[in-house]
């Protein structure tokens, strides 16, 4: 009997034990989110400093700074320098304590979250989503760059932490990081500092340079060139050229011009912004002009003795869904342009020679020569799929017809007629799609002449269900405090340097 009761107790001991230690119980909190403070903690600071790796003064110093920063509005900025966060990286760390410390306003989630980790050698931005226009990923990389990676690297911390906060004060107030010169009569960032911030000292192999360009208005430029260039080479490159196309230039530029963003963005280098839109511009201006230069080769050879018919609808087939380039490329094109809307016209509306009396032939108007066209071709130009041009002598009356077809009509030749008369028409919906099954339906064509109809089967994706639920919004807040940081969300943006 003692030992079934020892081995019971030692049963419920081991059972007790695992249950003690079941991993099904909440992880805890990371070591570094409750051993670092929330600087609204100490005395509505905006300093972190547990492992005193700034100086007193200089906490004093940035206090003040960004205390008068956060008053005015434009934004709040917390400060944390630490020796470790043990294994975590650096840059959950920044979002972690960004999103437990709720830094910047609630609505307007103005807050930015500087930390620096000195094991790891690592510098972080982290930014709410109302700062991400005013401090896009490449400015607060390139102000970590250009600003504190330097002197991280000769180990004075203070001037680091202390240069990289004067210069996103300056990014905040002018758009720009780059120092104001010492006799300029206004100083952008005095509004939003209380001490004068001198320019930065030279740091031996590193030259500092002017933003280039970089800032507020020429970085808007950079994204809508950036975005054209995309839109304009894809539309090139899905080009069904009339005559071997020069491709090589497309393929060049998707080389060249990322190569040229991960440049600005990952190096120091001082790379204008007017180099980005010469290449954005520059490329398919020069696929277009290498191309319609071979399309206008090809027209003064191989179709020299063609007829002006055939001359124009070659023409029209080889510059089809290229006059957009017109808008997008005018230096360079748009002189070229304008010459070929009148060389079609030429080719199109001079007249013939009657080709028995050789008198001037005239052009019948649009009711005058249905009568002169078969039934299918007035059909074809009622649809708008062709348009036909009929000639007469007004000496002999003979005449002739010539078609000139619409390359950007939906209409389809029949196959029933074998006219370019099918027409596309509305849709019809045969099983609606709800949330819990799909539908189908025809898509329907229509032949304006013979009436022949014909039918494609197409499914009709099931419907979205809508939660209906919304989630509320944190009621937390700094207990009626004059600090801004009372509600504000990380956005995800910012950067991080090593050094």
């Amino acid at each position: 009997m003692p030992f079934r009761l020892l081995l019971l107790w030692l049963t419920a001991g081991l059972l007790f034990l695992s249950a003690c230690s079941s991993p099904d119980g909440p992880p805890a909190e990371p070591d570094y989110l409750t051993r670092i403070p929330d600087p609204k903690t100490l005395g509505e600071t905006y300093v972190s400093n547990p492992d005193s790796l700034l100086a007193p003064a200089t906490v004093q110093d940035l206090n003040a700074t960004l205390q008068a920063l956060d008053q005015s509005g434009r934004a709040h900025i917390d400060v944390v320098a630490v020796h470790s966060i043990g294994e975590e990286v650096p840059k959950t760390a920044a979002t972690a304590l960004f999103n437990r410390w709720k830094i910047g306003g609630k609505d307007q989630n103005n807050g930015l979250l500087l930390l620096l980790v000195l094991d790891q050698r690592r510098v972080e931005m982290e930014t709410g989503y109302g700062l991400e226009a005013d401090l896009p990923d490449v400015t607060c990389f390139r102000i970590q760059q250009q600003y504190m990676v330097p002197l991280l690297r000769q180990q004075r911390y203070d001037e680091a932490v202390r240069q990289g906060v004067a210069a996103l004060i300056r990014q905040l107030g002018s758009g720009s990081a780059a120092p104001v010169p010492s006799d300029s009569a206004t100083a952008p960032a005095a509004a939003l500092s209380t001490a004068p911030e001198a320019t930065p000292e030279p740091v031996a192999g590193h030259e500092y340079y002017e933003n280039n360009g970089w800032s507020g208005p020429a970085i808007v430029a950079a994204w809508i060139m950036s975005v054209l260039w995309v839109g304009t080479t894809l539309a090139l490159a899905l080009q069904k050229p009339a005559v071997p196309a020069p491709r090589w230039v497309l393929w060049l530029s998707l080389g060249i011009v990322p190569t040229y963003v991960v440049l600005v963005i990952l190096t120091n280098w001082p790379l204008p912004v007017l180099g980005l839109l010469a290449l954005c511009y520059g490329f398919p201006l020069l696929y277009t002009t290498l191309y319609l230069g071979r399309v206008n080769r090809e027209l003064r050879t191989a179709h020299a003795a063609a007829t002006r018919h055939k001359q124009y609808s070659f023409l029209q087939q080889a510059h089809h869904n290229l006059g957009f380039t017109a808008w997008l490329l005018p230096l360079g094109l748009w002189a070229y342009w304008a010459r070929h809307r009148r060389r079609l016209q030429q080719l199109r509306e001079a007249p013939y020679a009657c080709p028995q009396c050789t008198t001037p032939m005239h052009r019948l108007q649009e009711q005058a020569d249905d009568e002169k066209l078969d039934r299918h071709q007035v059909a074809e130009e009622h649809v708008e799929s062709v348009d036909y041009d009929v000639w007469q002598c007004p000496r002999c009356q003979h005449h002739f017809t010539l078609d000139y077809q619409n390359l950007s009509t939906e209409v389809l030749p029949c196959p029933e007629c074998h006219h370019r008369t099918l027409q596309p028409q509305a849709d019809q919906v045969m099983l609606a799609a709800t949330t819990a099954s799909e539908g189908w339906g025809w898509h329907v064509h229509r032949c304006y002449f013979c009436h022949h109809e014909q039918k494609e089967k197409y499914t009709i994706s099931r419907l979205a269900t809508s939660s209906g639920s919304s989630s509320g919004g944190s009621s937390s807040s700094s207990g009626g405090s004059w600090s801004s940081s009372s509600g504000g969300s990380s956005g995800g943006g910012g950067a991080g340097s090593s050094w």
